[in-house]
């Protein structure tokens, strides 16, 4: 494969790209098409379903991305703390702002939610493990591998890997059509926040602090839910009701935060690079 790619490199970001692509569609078909229609019209089959997908593609992804590509994963306790809270300063604010704003009175006790809870839980970390293995892992790496380390070649692994991010979220109109305008304010909030989630990988060489800012950032939007009496019907109005305009401009506008963070990360660290290298 090596070979391959030493002859072609324009088929390393490609094959990337495809390879996402492919993997989306094999969820969906799985999600909606494959499985019964009574296990998807209920959140907690649903869920169950899409967690144990989510964990054999990201064992998928590891192989691909060791394996076949040759690509080193960090994961460990390099710069951990760094990663979360500094690196990662933006999204623990905006973690606790979605667990706050998210807020709705609860309908049932703490014991009663405990199950549903830890299902969310569970969820968000196959979530989060799958998206950081690929999308920085896999995608963000083979493209750094293609671009290479100069400035210019980092700035185009994290742009252009953020936008793949934030464009396979169009698989969403395929589930649900109605959310048109959710779905665009979706694609360009993802995109801007997997800015920042690369540019934490890039300054750690590290997978596990961008893992659990999104593990976190994710649950805390699901937590409420755990507390409705009917989850079902929660899960349902929440996906087919669409935003409006007004709304989905200042999601994104809020959503502008991540990227100039992890822009501005990016020019300290080549400044800095930099004034080194000219003091040597």
């Amino acid at each position: 494969m090596n070979k391959v790619f030493e002859k072609n490199k324009i088929l390393i970001p490609i094959s990337a790209v495809l390879l996402v692509i492919l993997s989306s569609i094999i969820e969906v078909l799985l999600l909606f098409v494959v499985a019964p229609e009574s296990w998807i019209s209920s959140t907690i089959p649903k869920t169950i379903l899409s967690t144990l997908i989510k964990l054999v593609l990201s064992a998928i992804f590891i192989f691909l991305t060791i394996k076949v590509y040759k690509l080193k994963i960090g994961f460990g306790k390099s710069k951990l703390v760094k990663g979360l809270f500094w690196f990662g300063l933006v999204l623990c604010i905006a973690t606790v702002f979605n667990f706050v704003s998210g807020y709705i009175n609860p309908e049932i006790s703490f014991i009663q939610a405990l199950p549903t809870i830890m299902m969310f839980l569970v969820f968000s970390i196959s979530v989060g493990l799958y998206e950081e293995i690929v999308f920085r892992g896999f995608v963000f790496g083979l493209f750094r591998k293609f671009f290479g380390d100069s400035k210019k070649g980092i700035y185009l692994s994290v742009l252009l890997s953020a936008l793949v991010f934030g464009c396979a979220h169009f698989v969403n109109l395929i589930v649900y059509p109605e959310l048109v305008i959710s779905t665009i304010a979706q694609v360009i909030s993802a995109s801007l926040v997997a800015v920042l989630f690369a540019v934490i990988y890039f300054r750690t060489e590290n997978l596990l602090p961008c893992i659990i800012l999104h593990v976190a950032f994710d649950f805390a939007g699901y937590f409420w839910f755990c507390f409705a009496k009917d989850i079902d019907q929660m899960m349902s109005t929440s996906n087919t009701t669409d935003s409006d305009i007004i709304s989905a401009l200042v999601f994104i506008g809020l959503s502008s935060f991540f990227l100039i963070s992890g822009l501005w990360q990016l020019r300290t660290v080549f400044k800095n690079k930099s004034e080194n290298h000219n003091q040597n």
